[in-house]
């Protein structure tokens, strides 16, 4: 696969799980712009942030291969549905994870690492502070901001000023633990544009 294919390679595979987990797709976008301006703001470049942002677009492309009554219950799931749930890492990274394509494995490491969390609380391998890749440490605080904005089965979704006070502050889902310190302070420096982009006055 040559990086000229690529975009066409990434509509097709968001178009894709967009049929299957509807606003899936509308979240992967958001989290992509906001990746961007935060990997520019803890000092990545222009070109690299472009990179890690069109990567980051199919960072939840593993859901496909968990049952849809799982992504839409509206009840608390038992501990071997949350189980399930957390093969999607894994299963992004099988997914994408294509030789000799820079930018596809760059999306396969994404996929395979974003919800591992700088103290160690993560999964699927537990990895803490800098063996988690820089990558995905930008995108884990980015996912947690648009997941809590957005409307979910078993919730409404949060203000924005809500979503920012868990980030910096937490509560009993997340702790500023769970975020690498340069992105914890660099995602405060750019909440503004992450309103912005969820709200539709920024580019997604």
């Amino acid at each position: 696969m040559n990086d000229l294919s690529l975009p066409t390679t990434i509509a097709c595979l968001t178009r894709a799980e967009a049929r299957r987990d509807f606003g899936t797709n509308a979240h992967a976008r958001r989290v992509a712009a906001v990746v961007e301006r935060l990997a520019l703001q803890v000092g990545v470049s222009l070109g690299e942030s472009r990179k890690i942002a069109h990567a980051a677009i199919l960072h939840d492309i593993g859901k496909m291969s968990v049952p849809i009554d799982l992504l839409q219950k509206s009840t608390p799931l038992s501990v071997e549905e949350f189980a399930l749930i957390k093969t999607h890492s894994q299963a992004g990274h099988d997914i994408l994870a294509t030789t000799g394509n820079t930018l596809m494995n760059l999306a396969a490491d994404i996929a395979l690492h974003h919800h591992e969390k700088y103290d160690g609380s993560g999964y699927p391998f537990g990895l803490a502070g800098d063996a988690i890749p820089l990558p995905a440490q930008i995108l884990a605080i980015c996912d947690t901001y648009d997941a809590l904005r957005q409307d979910r089965p078993y919730r409404r979704g949060m203000t924005h000023d809500a979503a920012v006070h868990i980030i910096v502050n937490g509560d009993k889902r997340s702790t500023p633990a769970h975020f690498a310190p340069c992105t914890w302070n660099g995602f405060q420096q750019i909440s503004e544009f992450a309103r912005q982009v969820f709200d539709g006055g920024a580019d997604a």
